[in-house]
């Protein structure tokens, strides 16, 4: 069922995900030194989990993310990489900041169009797009 070490809300947590179509995953570019951060965009959220001796996790749900925004100076456009501010109406995470992500302009993209395809699925509209009749 589950590791004995890994609790049963790991366990349902893990399951969740698999249930989930996964759009891309990657870690930070540390240039080559370790990264105990790691990033998985899926159909439904943006999950970030770091540390090494305790984990810590946090979700962003897609369709509650307002404005994306991708920086990188010269040596990141030369290496393809860059960090991707996330801007959500999330309570516990407004600003979430993806840093150093290898072929930022692609996932940015595919966050992008995401989060478009979430909010329609869960007709999720700003109360500035809802129209009075």
């Amino acid at each position: 069922m589950y590791n004995e070490g890994e609790s049963s809300s790991d366990f349902m947590g893990e399951m969740a995900l698999q249930n989930e179509n996964v759009l891309w995953e990657g870690k930070p570019f540390n240039f080559g030194f370790p990264s105990f951060t790691h990033y998985r965009i899926t159909e439904r959220r943006i999950v970030v989990e770091k540390g090494i001796f305790t984990k810590r996790r946090e979700e962003i749900q897609l369709y509650r993310i307002r404005d994306i925004t991708l920086k990188r100076n010269l040596l990141e456009r030369m290496l393809k990489i860059g960090d991707i501010t996330v801007l959500s109406t999330d309570t516990t995470s407004p600003s979430y900041l993806l840093r150093n992500i290898r072929d930022s302009v692609t996932v940015s993209d595919l966050l992008g169009q995401a989060a478009e395809t979430a909010r329609l699925k869960f007709r999720a509209q700003e109360l500035t797009e809802i129209q009075v009749q």
